[in-house]
């Protein structure tokens, strides 16, 4: 049950995020030159992670749980992770979706980009457990308010109760969908090079 709601809580604390960060993100890119702004998205992708990675441990810390690898940590930076990667789509949806080759290049791009913010952000959110030092920042204690800020509004904060559940509801299924994928590989019988109907 601790479990659950922590996820619920993390759910939340994601939607939450997003939506502060979407308006932070919408006035920078919006005050920068048209030329840089690509650039600059990139960019602000990687802070976005980076400043979510950050806001997790000190919520963790916020509600009384220790900062070292024990279960409840562990799940959170699963599920934080789990939550980075979710638009990346497997390179076998990404044919199928294939129109052009010039656009099958942009999200082959895209794709390579977001995993590597995964990664970093994922390992600098891990170095954080042992130099918590930024998650004392004064960045990390703003973002954090706000975002509490953001919850505790009453028709804002339920809908962002709703989409708490929803993300639960959506991460279980990716859980369920990635087991029943790796039991399909392991149950599935190595091909010989040949048809079934072709005579050896």
């Amino acid at each position: 049950m601790k479990i659950i709601t922590l996820l619920f809580n993390l759910g939340i604390l994601f939607t939450a995020f997003a939506f502060l960060w979407f308006w932070i993100k919408f006035l920078l890119v919006f005050i920068v030159p048209e030329t840089v702004r690509t650039r600059v998205r990139y960019f602000l992708q990687l802070l976005q992670s980076l400043f979510l990675g950050t806001l997790v441990l000190r919520f963790l810390k916020e509600e009384g749980h220790a900062l070292n690898l024990n279960p409840y940590v562990i799940i959170a930076i699963i599920t934080y992770f789990l939550y980075l990667i979710r638009n990346i789509h497997s390179q076998k949806r990404m044919v199928q979706i294939q129109v052009y080759s010039n656009l099958y290049s942009q999200l082959k791009t895209k794709n390579d980009w977001e995993w590597t913010v995964a990664l970093i952000s994922l390992a600098l959110t891990l170095a954080s457990l042992a130099y918590p030092a930024s998650i004392d920042s004064m960045a990390s204690a703003w973002f954090y308010q706000e975002t509490q800020a953001i919850i505790d509004l009453p028709l804002l904060g339920t809908i962002f109760k709703i989409f708490g559940f929803f993300f639960i509801l959506g991460l279980t299924m990716r859980v369920l969908w990635s087991i029943q994928q790796l039991t399909q590989a392991k149950k599935e019988p190595p091909r010989e090079g040949f048809d079934d109907y072709e005579e050896v």
